[in-house]
């Protein structure tokens, strides 16, 4: 390793601990900040005035109990798996084309 890239490594090496450094500092100012503002707040009294919610607002409307499904939402009859009953499909059914091609294998370059 040449004399410019020790140096280099040096110079990159002493930025880093100067960043964690200052991070640190800030994180600890933060956190000394939110601590004082809290106490602040609890000296006025502002944590004792506890909202009650049995007398609040109340949220109508439909609850739903198990897993939430992310993805498209699809209008139309649902089916209830849960029987085993037949299924009908009443839709008509529409003729599919299928086109057969051949499986064309790539070259690569790099295993020449």
């Amino acid at each position: 390793m040449g004399k410019a890239a020790k140096e280099h490594r040096k110079k990159v090496q002493a930025r880093n601990a100067r960043l964690k450094q200052e991070n640190r500092k800030r994180e600890k100012f933060q956190k000394e900040f939110i601590m004082n503002l809290i106490k602040q707040e609890q000296e006025k009294g502002m944590f004792e005035n506890n909202l009650n919610l049995d007398g609040g607002p109340v949220l109508d409307g439909p609850v739903l109990d198990g897993p939430v499904l992310d993805g498209p939402v699809l209008d139309g009859p649902t089916l209830d798996l849960t029987t085993n009953e037949t299924i009908t499909i009443d839709s008509p059914i529409e003729e599919v084309t299928v086109i057969e091609s051949p499986v064309v294998e790539s070259s690569d370059s790099s295993e020449n």
